[in-house]
């Protein structure tokens, strides 16, 4: 998988990906080390995203894909 800077955006409206077909729970690592889970989505161009508030993340553990983004 290529390289990628990840970001941890806020949802607009959170309940929406809960039936999206490009959303996975994931595990995230904060810069500062802590985990957090979130919603992951692969469709990189979502509506429902406020960038105003992206913080970076240092890595992504998907559920159920077994490989982990970076």
């Amino acid at each position: 998988m290529a390289r990628r800077q990840l970001k941890v955006v806020r949802l607009l409206e959170p309940e929406l990906c809960q039936e999206c077909r490009f959303s996975q729970m994931a595990e995230v690592e904060m810069d500062d080390g802590k985990m957090q889970r979130m919603v992951y989505c692969r469709r990189l161009d979502c509506d429902n995203w406020d960038y105003s508030t992206a913080e970076p993340a240092k890595s992504v553990q998907v559920d159920d894909a077994g490989r982990e983004a970076e």
